[in-house]
C-alpha cells in the first residue's frame, strides 16, 4: 500500500515501526545504510521543495534510518537533519491554519497532513532527545564538557542554545487547531505524551537549572502550559512532577517556577491543588524511609507557599497528617507554609472572620510544635515565628503564648534551639 494511504501511529519503542501492525499501518520499509544516508537526505530535501512538508509520507524512512544509526554518523549530517527538520516543522505549522479552515478538505487530505505532522514530530523529537542524550554524556565525561563545548561551538553548532527555538516552535504548533486534524477533532494521547514527554526528559539533565539555560527552561514550561490548557494534560503533569521531585533534587525551584506561571499566567491554579493533594496523601510511614523523596516534597512545599500561598492555602487541609509523619522534613515545609500564608495572605486588620479563624488555626498549629521531638522542628518554628514577629504579623492575642514558649525553650537540650529561642525574645516589644 503506498505510503500516502497508511497510517502512521507513535511508536512506544522505534522497533515498533519496523513490525506489521494493523490494517492500513505505516511500517518502515528499509533501514537505510550510513553510506545511503546523506544522499537520501538531500533526496528528501528537494521533494520537500516541490512537494513542502507531505513529502515525509515517501521519505520517513530516510528520517527512522538517521535516527537508527545516530551515533555512527557523521556530526554534520545530524546537524543537517536536525536543521531540515525544523524547516519542515515550521512550514507545516504556517501552512495548517489554511488547511484547516478549507471547507473542501477531503478524507484523505485530512489524513496526509494528519500523517505527515505525526512523522514529522516524531522524528524531530526524537532527534532532539538523541542529541540530548549525547551531550549529557560527553559533559559528564568531560566534567562539564569544556573540551567538547569549545569544538561545538567552534563548528558553529551548539546543542544548548539549538534546543530553544525548537521548543517554541512546537508551542506554537501546538496554539493551533491541531484537534481538528483528527477523528471526533480530539487530539491522540500518544502525540501529547510525544511532546511533554520530550520536555520532561530535558528536565531531568542537572544542567537546566543553570542560569544559562533559563531559556529553555522558560519555554519548556510555556509548552507544557498550552499542553495544560489545551490538551487535558493535568493528570499526567502532576503525576510527572511527583515523580520528578522525588529523584530529581535540582528540578526543586525549577517546577516550583513554572507550577506558579500555570497557576497564574495560564489560570491554571487547579494543578497547584491536585499537586499539593497528591503530596498530602502520601504515607508518611513510607516518606520516613524515602528520605530522598521526602526532602525533594518538602522543598517543593516551602517553595511553592512563597510564590503562590493564596492559592495554595486551600489546599492546606490535606498536609496537616504529615505533621504527625515520622519525617521532620515535612513537618518543618508544613508549618513553613503555614507561615507564609500568615504572612503573606492572613495578615492585616481588614481580614473577614473566615480569615482570622484560619490565622489562629495555623499560629496555634506551628505554636503546638515548640514541643515537637525533634530538635531541628523545634528550632524551625522559633525561627518562623521570629520571621513572624519581625514583619509585625503576629497578633497581640498570641503573643503571651509565643513568650511562654521561646522562655521554656532556652533550657532545651539543643543549643541550636536554645539560640533561636533567644533570637525569638530578642524581637519581642518591650
Amino acid at each position: 500500500m503506498p505510503p500516502q494511504l497508511c497510517e502512521f501511529h507513535l511508536p512506544l519503542s522505534p522497533e515498533e515501526l519496523l513490525k506489521s501492525g494493523g490494517v492500513n499501518q505505516y511500517v518502515v520499509q528499509e533501514v537505510l545504510s550510513v553510506k545511503q544516508l546523506p544522499s537520501q537526505l538531500r533526496v528528501f530535501q528537494a521533494a520537500f521543495r516541490t512537494q513542502g512538508p507531505l513529502a515525509v509520507l515517501e521519505h520517513f524512512d530516510t528520517l527512522y534510518s538517521i535516527l537508527h544509526h545516530f551515533r555512527s554518523i557523521d556530526p554534520d549530517l545530524k546537524e543537517d537533519a536536525l536543521e531540515f527538520l525544523m524547516k519542515v516543522v515550521s512550514r507545516h505549522s504556517q501552512d495548517l491554519p489554511a488547511v484547516l479552515d478549507d471547507t473542501a478538505l477531503s478524507v484523505s487530505d485530512r489524513s496526509a497532513h494528519l500523517n505527515a505532522l505525526k512523522m514529522n514530530c516524531y522524528a524531530l523529537i526524537r532527534l532532539m532527545e538523541s542529541f540530548e542524550a549525547t551531550t549529557s554524556k560527553t559533559n559528564l565525561m568531560d566534567h562539564g564538557g569544556k573540551g567538547k563545548k569549545s569544538r561545538t561551538k567552534a563548528q558553529g553548532f551548539d546543542w544548548e542554545e539549538a534546543r530553544q527555538p525548537i521548543l517554541q516552535m512546537l508551542t506554537q504548533l501546538l496554539q493551533l487547531d491541531i484537534y481538528r486534524l483528527w477523528n471526533h477533532s480530539v487530539v491522540e494521547e500518544e502525540f501529547v505524551s510525544l511532546l511533554t514527554g520530550c520536555c520532561y526528559r530535558l528536565l531531568e539533565n542537572p544542567s537546566i537549572s543553570h542560569q544559562k539555560n533559563r531559556p529553555t527552561r522558560e519555554a519548556i514550561t510555556h509548552l507544557l502550559g498550552i499542553a495544560l490548557t489545551r490538551y487535558n494534560h493535568m493528570l499526567s503533569a502532576t503525576l510527572k512532577i511527583i515523580q520528578m521531585l522525588q529523584h530529581f533534587e535540582h528540578l526543586v525551584s525549577v517546577l516550583v517556577a513554572a507550577v506558579s506561571l500555570w497557576s497564574t499566567e495560564y489560570g491554571m491554579k487547579s494543578i497547584v491543588g491536585e499537586i499539593v493533594r497528591e503530596i498530602g496523601q502520601k504515607c508518611p510511614q513510607e516518606l520516613s524511609r524515602d528520605t530522598s523523596g521526602a526532602k525533594g516534597y518538602a522543598s517543593f512545599l516551602t517553595e511553592l507557599a512563597e510564590h503562590v500561598p493564596t492559592v495554595m492555602m486551600s489546599s492546606m487541609s490535606v498536609l496537616l497528617d504529615h505533621l504527625d509523619g515520622e519525617n521532620y522534613m515535612m513537618r518543618n515545609a508544613v508549618l513553613a507554609a503555614m507561615t507564609e500564608m500568615v504572612l503573606q495572605v492572613l495578615n492585616g486588620d481588614q481580614l473577614e472572620e473566615a480569615a482570622w479563624g484560619t490565622q489562629d488555626q495555623f499560629l496555634d498549629t506551628s505554636q503546638a510544635r515548640g514541643d515537637d521531638v525533634n530538635s531541628f522542628v523545634r528550632s524551625r518554628v522559633l525561627q518562623l515565628f521570629t520571621r513572624i514577629v519581625q514583619q509585625k504579623a503576629l497578633p497581640l492575642t498570641h503573643f503571651q503564648a509565643e513568650m511562654t514558649l521561646a522562655v521554656g525553650r532556652l533550657a532545651d537540650k539543643s543549643v541550636l534551639v536554645s539560640k533561636n529561642a533567644i533570637q525569638l525574645l530578642s524581637q519581642q516589644p518591650s
